[in-house]
């Protein structure tokens, strides 16, 4: 008697593999990812112009702001598109365990976000030579490894937060102008009132790499819990 194979599940990195496709299939991916490209040149053009003498360092880290800047925002976008493309219904058919579905979510945000650095960092080698000959001052050719370590857990620790409000929210806008309002938020009410300021630099995930105690605050906080909210929500919800 023959026996039927057993629908066995995709691997797990072919998973991750079609979330990190996803980041740029879509018209707003690919224009955040060309945005990163040009801010980045243009944030790394501006280490040369503005520091005297700039180091490869310096160029670095400016180049990877704006694409650690938008980091969040991709994904959010990454966590909402199956609801806004109308594709969840697919993607849970062909994995119905959801949960393996959200964790390659999370590993392709973390696989991207961690990108940055290094990409950023490849970026330095090509504009500071470059912008030295235009601009006629020294390059140094130094890199202080600690600062870049730190900028990569930042932006790796800023996209998971715009994954778990996203998870937690469900709509891309508002988990949107929730991580992009924050910060400004954050700086108002820090000059409003030194108190306020105190308390919110528990809040603060810029702080990932220099204090401990108040990083794992803010990861608790802007991350596991809402991660969690999300994780229930997503799962029992009813798939459209």
């Amino acid at each position: 008697m023959h026996t039927p194979p057993i629908d066995r599940p995709r691997p797990f990195g072919v998973l991750v593999l079609v979330e990190l496709r996803k980041l740029v299939d879509t018209r707003s991916g690919m224009v955040l990812a060309a945005v990163a490209v040009v801010l980045s040149g243009v944030f790394g053009a501006g280490a040369v112009l503005y520091r005297q003498p700039a180091t490869l360092g310096d160029i670095a880290l400016l180049a990877a702001v704006p694409a650690g800047t938008l980091g969040p925002v991709i994904a959010i976008l990454l966590v909402t598109a199956e609801r806004t493309h109308r594709t969840a219904l697919t993607t849970y058919a062909l994995t119905p365990r959801r949960h393996r579905v959200l964790l390659a979510k999370a590993s392709a945000v973390v696989a991207v976000s961690a990108a940055i650095t290094p990409l950023a960092l490849a970026a330095a080698v090509v504009i500071g030579p470059v912008g030295s000959l235009a601009t006629r001052s020294a390059l140094v050719w130094t890199v202080d490894a600690s600062d870049l370590f730190r900028s990569m857990l930042v932006n790796i620790a800023l996209a998971l937060t715009g994954y778990a409000l996203a998870l937690a929210i469900g709509n891309a806008p508002t988990a949107i102008v929730v991580v992009l309002t924050w910060p400004m938020l954050v700086s108002l009410l820090r000059t409003a009132s030194p108190t306020a300021g105190e308390v919110l630099q528990w809040l603060d995930m810029a702080v990932v790499g220099e204090d401990v105690p108040r990083a794992l605050t803010s990861f608790v906080v802007w991350v596991a819990l809402p991660a969690l909210i999300g994780f229930r929500r997503v799962i029992q919800a009813e798939v459209r």
